[in-house]
């Protein structure tokens, strides 16, 4: 399966291993500054596990070079502790930030081959390759150095009674913070002078906000990031944040180093808000309330939000505490007795869930509550808080509901995979090993796709005539699955009996357009067949829209100029010729399906020149160990199409 692991192999064998790369290590950047291994490369496994998670203040390479936001091409073992260094790899250790899109996400330590010394072209290189690998680790880890998209973060944000910004450093080329850019903020941000919060993400904070290097919070926010040290700073006199001159003002600054980012949050007190405001709004982000039940005197206390989770009118006042069962959802009501049983018999704290009607609507609510006692131990009073987690629990709900539909259909997908795959060994049996046909030898591959969910309907056909001339066909089905494996079977007993015929193969094929067109509408397929004259080794081709045979002769190899043809159940009437050619002794000749040359990554044309160049540098090969040398040039089996291969060879 693809992952971190298998993106630091190819970072260190292919995309690196010619420069020399010998070992590579691939770490992610956590919320606290620390590094965490995401994937390594050619490292012992236990060193591996022992630098599993490397804390933000080490005296490390990896640290180090995140810190300065600079890479440390030739770190020294002796000064820095090196993950190479530590399996016992000589030669030179390179410790480089991974950045994408601006931001940092880990870093990477690469070690070298001893006689290898990165120089200035080879380290151009290996930053642009590494930007491009800072980015594939990002999608296969998103939580890594993706602070600012965390959703856990926003709500962080939206709760901070006060302004607050996650900022991410901008640096220059020798790797030094110059400014913050500010990525993610709060609705209180506002405070701002002159901004609304949506104006801010995006800023550079020198820019506009020059007076923060007068009053030195600047460099107190670059002394976070670098040392993971809190900042507490006022309430005081400093000079004003705004746009322009600075002004003085009161205010107070709090901030944090988080992952490769600081948050920061402040507060002008001349603009603070009031403890009820702010209370307002912790109750709407929060979507509870809280109330105070007085068991001597029976008097009820509800915070203005509770209303609304109970859907009451606030001229009705709160709501007696006898008469909260009545809003209780009957299943609920044991628990509710449990609660009660917890609160005023153990006199202990209790927290459970409950189903309350509100008007026609039921909601679960979260219910946090304590009693509070006398001096002999005698419950007096209820605090309890109130929380609407219905949206919660539908989204429980609807994904539970989505996990058993995914499960039904991942099931329906294995059985009709499996039905395919049995169609397809009963119809289409592969022989073990070379086969012996009237003047030829002949070799057969089929590879499945490497997805489990795709079945397709490629098939060959390699059989003796009754006048002793050998019928060859290979052939492609639209589409995957049970309905692609069926049709696979139609047509290639059609064209198996058509052959019979003795017509050659441009007729046959004209002959099964017509019955592809006539009684199967929705289907397309491709198909090259040919009658090899084993006396006068003449071989007789036609193709629909098919990929043209290879032919090796002597030291070369070239693909074969195809005659015309379109795919069959394109038009109804086709033009299709046939074209001759006759073999020599050794001359080998390779039929293939698409999937032997497509690839998502590359141009097909591209695909045909590697197929072509296989074949040629496989000089004196039988079809067997041709077959087995074309696949592993072009890298075996392909993830989205099946594979058919046949190789005949004149003897």
């Amino acid at each position: 399966r693809r992952g971190p692991d298998e993106l630091a192999r190819r970072l260190g064998a292919e995309a690196l291993g010619w420069l020399g790369a010998r070992a590579v290590l691939l770490t992610v950047l956590e919320p606290d500054g620390a590094l965490r291994v995401a994937g390594a490369h050619d490292l012992p496994p236990h060193v591996v596990s022992e630098w599993a998670r490397i804390p933000p203040h080490c005296n490390v390479g990896l640290v180090r070079a995140l810190r300065e936001g600079a890479p440390l091409w030739e770190a020294d073992p002796r000064r820095l502790a090196l993950v190479g260094a530590a399996a016992g790899l000589p030669g030179p250790h390179s410790c480089v930030p991974l950045v994408t899109g601006g931001r940092t996400i880990g870093a990477a330590e690469i070690t070298w081959s001893p006689d290898t010394a990165p120089d200035a072209g080879t380290r151009r290189y290996v930053r642009a390759v590494l930007e491009h690998c800072a980015r594939r680790l990002r999608e296969l880890v998103p939580a890594a150095g993706g602070v600012t998209d965390a959703p856990w973060l926003r709500a962080l944000l939206d709760a901070v009674q006060a302004p607050g910004a996650l900022m991410s450093p901008v640096r220059d080329e020798s790797g030094r913070v110059v400014d913050f850019r500010v990525d993610a903020v709060n609705a209180d941000a506002a405070d701002l002078p002159g901004h609304r919060p949506e104006d801010l993400v995006g800023m550079r904070l020198l820019e506009h906000y020059p007076g923060l290097a007068v009053a030195g919070l600047f460099q107190e926010y670059v002394r976070v990031l670098e040392t993971g040290v809190p900042l507490r700073r006022g309430p005081g006199e400093s000079a004003g944040a705004g746009e322009g001159p600075p002004a003085p003002s009161t205010m107070s600054v709090r901030a944090c180093r988080v992952g490769g980012g600081v948050l920061a949050s402040w507060r002008f007190h001349a603009d603070a808000a009031d403890l009820a405001g702010q209370l307002a709004q912790a109750q709407r982000l929060g979507n509870l309330g809280w109330s105070r039940w007085d068991l001597v005197t029976g008097e009820t206390d509800w915070s203005d939000h509770l209303y609304t989770l109970f859907g009451r009118a606030r001229a009705a006042g709160p709501l007696p505490l006898e008469r909260l069962a009545d809003h209780v959802v009957p299943e609920d009501l044991p628990q509710a007795e449990h609660l009660m049983r917890t609160l005023l018999g153990r006199r202990e704290p209790a927290d459970l869930e409950l189903r309350v009607r509100v008007g026609g609507d039921v909601r679960h609510l979260r219910v946090m509550a304590e009693p509070v006692l006398d001096s002999t131990g005698e419950p007096v009073a209820l605090h309890t808080v109130f929380q609407d987690v219905s949206q919660r629990r539908r989204s429980a709900e609807m994904l539970a509901a989505t996990r058993r539909q995914l499960q039904r259909e991942r099931r329906r997908i294995a059985e009709e995979r499996h039905i395919a795959v049995e169609l397809q060994r009963a119809i289409l049996p592969l022989p073990r090993g070379p086969r012996t046909l009237p003047g030829l030898r002949t070799a057969v591959r089929y590879l499945p796709a490497q997805s489990r969910a795709r079945v397709g309907g490629d098939w060959y056909e390699a059989s003796t005539l009754a006048d002793e001339e050998v019928f060859l066909a290979v052939g492609d089905v639209s589409g995957h699955g049970l309905d692609a494996a069926a049709a696979m079977a139609r047509l290639r007993n059609a064209l198996s009996g058509l052959a019979c015929t003795g017509a050659p193969p441009d007729r046959l094929l004209a002959w099964l357009n017509r019955l592809v067109t006539h009684r199967h509408r929705s289907l397309t397929a491709s198909v090259v067949a040919a009658r090899f004259a084993p006396s006068t080794r003449t071989l007789v081709w036609a193709q629909a829209g098919h990929p043209p045979p290879v032919l090796r002769r002597g030291g070369g190899a070239e693909l074969l100029s195809p005659p015309d043809g379109v795919l069959l159940g394109a038009v109804d009437e086709p033009r299709l010729t046939a074209t001759t050619l006759t073999l020599e002794r050794g001359d080998l000749l390779l039929f293939y399906t698409d999937g032997l040359v497509e690839r998502r990554d590359r141009d097909l044309s591209a695909g045909f020149e590697l197929l072509r160049e296989a074949v040629a540098a496989c000089c004196g090969a039988g079809p067997d160990d041709l077959i087995d040398h074309v696949l592993e040039a072009l890298g075996a089996a392909n993830p989205n199409d099946d594979t058919c291969l046949l190789a005949v060879q004149a003897t």
